[in-house]
């Protein structure tokens, strides 16, 4: 089952890269490799899950049409093999006519956890109009599409229609005695689940989301500190949190 929604993930993000390839003047581009530690039992609520050692890979481009941005997550390297997880995600906003508004795509995917492989896919509108050299905070609105392995007793498989989305990505660029600093933001609110997933993670609405304070210390390497939190997420009833400790190289 979970290569079958890896093959998914694989290519509902073929299908974004394709899109947003017909944009055809590269403004920037950007990546990071990334390795670090994370702690399930810091924060405002000690979840049980543990200490994760990660590593992750990103990479970014925006173009005169639209833009793009991956990421890749590999968790629990300190577990076996068999203990580890992994989370894909890609995203993109196409412009539309010219104008600020775009058309939102976005696939987010988690793979071999204990709660079951899950593959979320959005597709709405979003809007690219505050941007700036101070930042940029780009909301969006989507329909939510689901692949899971879940099977309810008494509701059935959770694939399917599973409501909507409302969410956005921000971040402030500023300098802090000297230093070059960002706090980014990605955040998710997930309304009106179909009613086997609502069952799986507690609730039928919930959050998902992480803040970030990214200090850039040397040129291409960076430091960062991102508390990671949710909501009836991640199969964890109620409030959860979890405090991420990264070190990065810039390309």
């Amino acid at each position: 089952m979970k290569d079958i929604h890896f093959k998914k993930a694989l290519l509902t993000l073929s299908i974004l890269f394709a899109c947003q390839a017909h944009a055809l003047e590269l403004k920037t581009s950007y990546g990071s490799i990334n390795a670090g530690y994370a702690n399930w039992n810091t924060g405002f609520e000690n979840t049980h899950r543990g200490e994760v050692w990660k590593a992750t890979a990103d990479f970014g481009a925006i173009f005169d049409k639209g833009e793009f941005y991956s990421f890749y997550e590999s968790n629990v390297l300190n577990h076996a093999v068999e203990g580890r997880n992994h989370v894909l995600s890609a995203q993109t906003h196409i412009r539309l006519f010219d104008s600020d508004f775009s058309f939102m795509g976005k696939l987010y995917g988690q793979f071999e956890n204990t709660w079951g492989d899950e593959l979320n896919m959005m597709y709405g509108l979003g809007y690219l109009g505050w941007s700036g050299p101070s930042g940029f905070f780009k909301p969006y609105v989507a329909l939510h599409n689901l692949s899971n392995d879940y099977v309810s007793k008494k509701y059935g498989q959770a694939n399917g229609l599973n409501g909507y989305v409302v969410g956005w990505t921000s971040a402030w660029f500023f300098d802090l005695w000297g230093e070059k600093m960002v706090l980014s933001d990605w955040n998710e609110f997930e309304l009106d689940r179909n009613d086997a997933y609502a069952e799986q993670q507690h609730s039928k609405n919930g959050i998902n989301g992480g803040l970030t304070l990214t200090w850039k210390f040397y040129p291409h390497f960076k430091a960062s500190a991102t508390w990671r939190y949710f909501d009836n997420k991640l199969g964890y009833d109620g409030f959860g949190d979890q405090l991420i400790y990264m070190l990065g190289y810039d390309f």
